[in-house]
């Protein structure tokens, strides 16, 4: 534990923010994406059925690589498993703080017992930052900005 918070503390100030934010955000998206329904939340993941390619240069592609690294140490240190939509959440609401826009991507496919599984991925532009893999084995049944 002492060589976590070692660790921590060993990271710049601006990515030591934006891993609080990310661990805040993960905790809360746990919490709407497991005990309130996605009707009653939907307005805080944006606009539906809207879409955006932003432009991102040099300073908000740091952010974002930062964002992905510090969603991957949490997802380590959390003692819970987080699921895609709940990462894709959290990512949104820290890009959002930066002014970063991005598209939140809800997805649908039959598993082989034909079962109904679900994807969630963020991207912004042309730059996923959650969700990636598999991401293309599943048809959008909607988005956010």
């Amino acid at each position: 534990m002492f060589k976590l918070f070692k660790k921590y503390l060993n990271i710049s100030k601006l990515e030591r923010r934006n891993l609080n934010r990310i661990f805040f955000w993960l905790i809360y998206s746990l919490i709407l994406v497991r005990l309130i329904p996605l009707k009653w939340f939907s307005r805080i993941l944006g606009e539906f059925k809207k879409e955006l390619n932003p432009e991102l240069d040099e300073n908000k592609l740091a952010i974002i690589l930062v964002t992905k690294r510090n969603i991957r140490r949490c997802k380590r240190i959390i003692p819970w498993k987080v699921k895609c939509f709940e990462e894709a959440i959290a990512a949104k609401k820290v890009l959002e703080k930066q002014n970063i826009k991005s598209t939140l991507y809800l997805g649908v496919n039959k598993d082989k017992d034909k079962n109904l599984v679900a994807h969630a991925w963020l991207k912004t532009g042309e730059e996923f930052i959650t969700g990636r893999q598999g991401h293309d084995k599943y048809v959008v049944v909607g988005f956010y900005c």
